[in-house]
C-alpha cells in the first residue's frame, strides 16, 4: 500500500467528524442567537416617565427611563434641564429594574418646559443618547423681544430698531430729558435727608429742587405725550384713552405725569414726604421699563429700582456739589467729603444691580453684541469706569486736604450727562434680538426640501416639512426631523414626531412627487444656536441627510 493512498483514506475518514463538529458549532451559535437576540442589539428606550410631550398638572417626583436591555454599569447619564437650559438638580441617577432603568429624583419643579437628556451604553458597548421635552403646568411664553416691546403690549406692531430720523431724534431727546429730570429731582429730594447741612448747601439744594421740579414736569409731559402718540400710531383720541386707562404702560405714564406735577411742590414738603415722592417716582419708572417683562417680577423690578436709586443719589449729589462749589469753595470741600462716601456706595449698588439685571435679561453676555441695546450698555459701562477714575482722583485730592478741582468736577458732571444720554437711548432699545420664523429651502437633483418653524422662539412652535423626490422613487419610506443644540454635548438630539398631512399649497415641481409633514410642540425648549437635521429614506432605502443651523433668542 502506498503512503499516498493511506494518507487519503485517513483524511477521508476524518471528514464526517469535521462536518459534525462544524454543524455542532453552527447549531449552538444559532441557538444562542435565538435565545438571546438582544444581547448583541443596541439598547432602545422602551418607556419614559414623564413621557415625551407629556403635559403635567403637577411636577413629577422623578424621571424614569426603562430600556430593553441591561445597561453598562458606567458611562451613563441622565439630566433634566429647565427652559434656561440649566440642570434642575445635581443628583446622580440610580439604576433599577436589574440595571435596565435609570431614575433621577427631582426637586419641586415650577411651571415650565423641561428637557430630559440621556446618554447610556448598551451591552454591546454602543453609545445611545437622546432627549425629549415634557411640560409642567401652563407656563407663560418665554420672554422674547416681543414681550419687551411697548407696541406689542398695547396690541400694535413693534417698533424694532429705529433709525435716527427726525421723529426718532425727538423721541430720544425727550427720553434723555425725562431721565435727567427724574434722576436729578429724585436725587436732590434724597439729599434733603442729610442732617446738619450748612446754610449754603440748603440754599443751593432748595433752589435746584425748585428748578428741577418744573423741568421734570415739562420733560415728563413731553415724554408721555410723544410716546403715547407713537403707541397710538395715528389712531383717534379714543385710542389714546384706551392706552392710558386700559393698558399697564398707559397707567404708568399717567402715574408718572401725576408724580411730575407733584414734583413742582417738593420745596413745600418735608424731608420724609420728599423721600416718599422719590421712591414712588423711581418705582414707577422701574415698573414701566424692561424689568417688568421678566419673572420673578419682584426681583427684576427690585433690581431696577435700586439701580435707579443709586443713580439718583449720585447724580443729585454731584449736581449739588457743583452748585455749592460755584458758590463757596470751602463749603464745597466739606460737602465733597460726605458726597464721596455716598457716591462710592451708589456706584457699588449700580455695578451690582446692573450686572445682575443684565444676567437676568440675557441668556449670555454674548447677547450684548447682537443688539443696539447691548452696544449702548457697553458704552455706558465704559463711561461708568471713567466716573470711577474721576471719583478716585477727587477722593485723592480730598485726602490731601485740597479742594476738588473744577476740571475734575466738570468732567464728572459731563460723564453723568453722557451716561444719562446712553440710558435715554438704550431704554428705548430691545435687550433681546428679534426672532423670525425659519424658512429653509434647498433644491437638488436627489431631493427638494422645505422646512418651516414658526414663530421660531423658545417654547411652543409649529413645524412644517415638505419633501420632493423624483417621481420614479415615489414617496419617501421615512422622514425624520432632529433638533440638536449646538455647542451642548451634554444635551441629546430631540426628535420631532412628524405626522403626514394633505397640503393645499401650489408648490409642485415637475418630475417630482411631494410628501408633507407637520408637528406642533415645545421641541425648541430653550434659547441658543440649533441645528435642524432632516433624514429622508427613499423607496430604494437610500438615506438623504440635509442640515441647517439657526439661532433663537
Amino acid at each position: 500500500m502506498s503512503t499516498a493512498s493511506a494518507y487519503g483514506r485517513k483524511h477521508a475518514a476524518a471528514l464526517p467528524a469535521l462536518r459534525r463538529f462544524v454543524a455542532f458549532i453552527v447549531f449552538w451559535a444559532g441557538a444562542i442567537g435565538l435565545s438571546a437576540p438582544s444581547a448583541f442589539a443596541h439598547a432602545t428606550l422602551e418607556q419614559a416617565s414623564p413621557a415625551q410631550d407629556a403635559k403635567l398638572a403637577s411636577a413629577p417626583e422623578a424621571v424614569e427611563l426603562l430600556f430593553n436591555e441591561r445597561l453598562d454599569g458606567t458611562g451613563y447619564s441622565l439630566r433634566v434641564l429647565d427652559d434656561a437650559s440649566k440642570s434642575v438638580t445635581d443628583a446622580e441617577p440610580e439604576r433599577f429594574e436589574q440595571g435596565k432603568g435609570l431614575r433621577l429624583s427631582l426637586p419641586k419643579l415650577e411651571e415650565g418646559h423641561y428637557t430630559v437628556s440621556y446618554s447610556v451604553i448598551s451591552a454591546d458597548g454602543h453609545p445611545v443618547s437622546g432627549a425629549y421635552v415634557f411640560t409642567v403646568g401652563n407656563p407663560p411664553a418665554a420672554t422674547t423681544s416681543d414681550r419687551l416691546d411697548p407696541h406689542a403690549q398695547v396690541g400694535h406692531d413693534g417698533h424694532g430698531e429705529h433709525m435716527l430720523g427726525d421723529r426718532a431724534f425727538v423721541l430720544y431727546a425727550t427720553r434723555i430729558a425725562y431721565y435727567a429730570g427724574l434722576l436729578l429731582t429724585a436725587g436732590l429730594a434724597l439729599w434733603s435727608l442729610s442732617r446738619g447741612a450748612s446754610p449754603v448747601v440748603r440754599e443751593r439744594r432748595e433752589a435746584a429742587l425748585g428748578f428741577m421740579g418744573k423741568f421734570a414736569l415739562c420733560a415728563t409731559l413731553a415724554y408721555a405725550v410723544l410716546h403715547v402718540s407713537e403707541l397710538a400710531q395715528g389712531e383717534p383720541m379714543s385710542e389714546w384713552g384706551r392706552i392710558l386707562i386700559q393698558t399697564t404702560i398707559g397707567r404708568l405714564y399717567l402715574a408718572e405725569l401725576l408724580l411730575a406735577v407733584a414734583a413742582t411742590l417738593l420745596r413745600s414738603l418735608g424731608a420724609y414726604a420728599r423721600l416718599f415722592w422719590a421712591a414712588a417716582a423711581l418705582f414707577a419708572e422701574a415698573w414701566s421699563g424692561h424689568a417688568a417683562a421678566f419673572s420673578p417680577i419682584g426681583y427684576s423690578v427690585g433690581l431696577d429700582f435700586v439701580h435707579l436709586l443709586g443713580a439718583a443719589l449720585w447724580g443729585g449729589g454731584l449736581a449739588l456739589l457743583i452748585l455749592v462749589w460755584s458758590k463757596e469753595r470751602t463749603e464745597a470741600g466739606r460737602f465733597a467729603l460726605l458726597f464721596s462716601r455716598w457716591a462710592l456706595l451708589s456706584f457699588v449698588a449700580l455695578w451690582i444691580t446692573g450686572t445682575l439685571s443684565v444676567l437676568k435679561y440675557l441668556p449670555s453676555l454674548s447677547y450684548l453684541l447682537y443688539t443696539s441695546w447691548g452696544k449702548w450698555l457697553i458704552a455706558k459701562t465704559a463711561l461708568s469706569a471713567l466716573v470711577v477714575i474721576a471719583a478716585f482722583l477727587i477722593r485723592l485730592r480730598l485726602r490731601k486736604g485740597n479742594l476738588p478741582g473744577g476740571g475734575l468736577l466738570k468732567l464728572d458732571i459731563g460723564l453723568f450727562g453722557a451716561i444719562v444720554l446712553c440710558v435715554g437711548i438704550l431704554t428705548y432699545q430691545n435687550p433681546l434680538p428679534s426672532n423670525a420664523p425659519l424658512h429653509y429651502h434647498e433644491m437638488g437633483e436627489e431631493m427638494h426640501l422645505t422646512l418651516r418653524i414658526a414663530p421660531n422662539a423658545p417654547g411652543e412652535n409649529a413645524f412644517t416639512l415638505k419633501i420632493w423626490l423624483p417621481e420614479e422613487l415615489g414617496l419617501p419610506k421615512q422622514a425624520l426631523l432632529r433638533l440638536m443644540p449646538e455647542g451642548r454635548d451634554d444635551v441629546g438630539a430631540i426628535d420631532v414626531p412628524l405626522e403626514a398631512y394633505e397640503d393645499e399649497e401650489l408648490d409642485d415641481f415637475a418630475g417630482y412627487e411631494k410628501a408633507t409633514y407637520r408637528a406642533q410642540g415645545s421641541y425648541l425648549p430653550f434659547a441658543g444656536k440649533w441645528k435642524a437635521q432632516v433624514r429622508v429614506t427613499d423607496s430604494e432605502s437610500n438615506e438623504l441627510v440635509r442640515e441647517t443651523e439657526f439661532r433663537i433668542y
